[in-house]
């Protein structure tokens, strides 16, 4: 997939200085701190020089052979800058459009397009929970017709989140209705091969990656839900499951439209196919992967008419435009074919809607009609005992 990532660090903004005793073990002194510039190492007030008493890579200070602390490291200090990201905060994550035009933030994939020539499908925004920058991302995400996967915050509990859902509280707030949001709760432990480190971070990036590789794998309108999550070492806190019962905390958060992770004999899995606007909405467009499908099936008829600007309205204009609408919906409805995403479609003319008037000032409309395929959220099996089987067995 193509990833932009946009840069909200500024150095002058988001850095913060130290000063403080070092010691070392077997030579060497981890620093916790990332990010870190201009490091001065003193020995007793004296500068240490670097490259002859010791080196720095891997945020690691060791000490060199020869060097005026090999024998004794006792009084080192470090000083150094480093990146502070909690001076990072929700106006960094919005940014802004300046008298010049230009974009920071969320504001800066409106440029993506004009740079790149691609509209971004997904938004993701990586531990950023909060009320304002949720709804900005909200309302990009309506104007591009994109789908951003937004992480709660990470002391949302199961019990904390049915809460937020209705109203702000304990200063979380998940009141939102978008069709194009899927929130993501707990956090998850995650392993790093290159640190050998297990941490917990936000879940959005592991959905969004899932999302992608479903997209090529199988198609768009195959849900996220009941997908191994390979990356996901554990939960923040346990979540309970059992397939249909909605008092366990899996079932409890997909009823208030969150998205979820399992854990389902060893393996983790996503769990959960709606969109924010459950449970305040209900029907098919409250489903992930309809609502993706839909605005899939939007944006390709409007690239497939980019080529249609600018000629001429004719009778055989017509029928060009509405022979390509419908031939991809044959595709697209077609079982048999990896691009089955649809019941069925329908692109049509309507006089009705066209008058001379609009013809007149190059205004010409094709409306279509169709509807994604339904996504199998709850499953019910019914037990019948029959003890007639019994006498038929035996008189056979």
């Amino acid at each position: 997939a193509n990833i932009f990532t946009i840069n909200i660090f500024f150095n002058e903004k988001h850095t913060a200085t130290v000063e403080k005793e070092i010691s070392f073990v077997s030579g060497e002194c981890k620093l916790d701190e990332v990010g870190i510039q201009d490091l001065t190492v003193k020995k007793s007030e004296e500068n240490l020089t670097l490259g002859e008493d010791y080196s720095f890579e891997n945020n690691t200070i060791k000490i060199l052979p020869g060097s005026q602390i090999e024998e004794s490291q006792q009084d080192v200090k470090a000083s150094y800058k480093y990146v502070d990201f909690t001076k990072i905060d929700d106006s960094d994550v919005i940014g802004k459009t300046d008298e010049n035009g230009n974009r920071t933030g969320l504001q800066k994939i409106y440029d993506i397009n004009a740079t790149w020539g691609i509209v971004p499908g997904i938004i993701i925004a990586p531990g950023f929970t909060s009320k304002i920058v949720r709804t900005e991302i909200e309302a990009v995400a309506d104007k591009i017709e994109a789908f951003a996967y937004l992480d709660c915050d990470n002391k949302t509990t199961v019990p904390l989140a049915e809460k937020a859902r209705l109203k702000e509280t304990e200063s979380v707030d998940l009141t939102t209705t978008s069709q194009r949001v899927v929130l993501c709760s707990p956090w998850v432990y995650r392993y790093n091969s290159n640190q050998n480190t297990t941490t917990l971070k936000p879940k959005s990036p592991v959905v969004a990656g899932l999302r992608v590789r479903l997209d090529r794998e199988r198609n768009i309108a195959k849900s996220i839900d009941n997908t191994k999550a390979s990356t996901i070492v554990s939960t923040q806190f346990p979540i309970s499951f059992i397939l249909n019962d909605p008092s366990t905390d899996s079932n409890r958060l997909n009823a208030q439209g969150i998205t979820t992770a399992i854990n389902y004999k060893g393996d983790y899995y996503i769990w959960g196919s709606r969109n924010a606007s459950f449970p305040s909405e209900s029907g098919l467009m409250t489903f992930e992967s309809a609502r993706r499908t839909r605005d899939f099936i939007n944006k390709s008829i409007r690239d497939t008419s980019f080529v249609c600007i600018g000629e001429n309205i004719t009778r055989g204009f017509i029928d060009d435009v509405l022979n390509a609408i419908n031939s991809a919906f044959a595709r697209w409805s077609n079982p048999n074919n990896q691009e089955y995403i649809i019941y069925d479609g329908e692109a049509y003319w309507d006089s009705s809607i066209n008058t001379a008037s609009d013809l007149a000032n190059g205004h010409i409309k094709f409306p279509y009609k169709c509807c994604p395929l339904c996504t199998a959220e709850r499953i019910t099996f019914n037990d019948i005992l029959d003890i007639t089987i019994i006498t038929k067995t035996l008189n056979n």
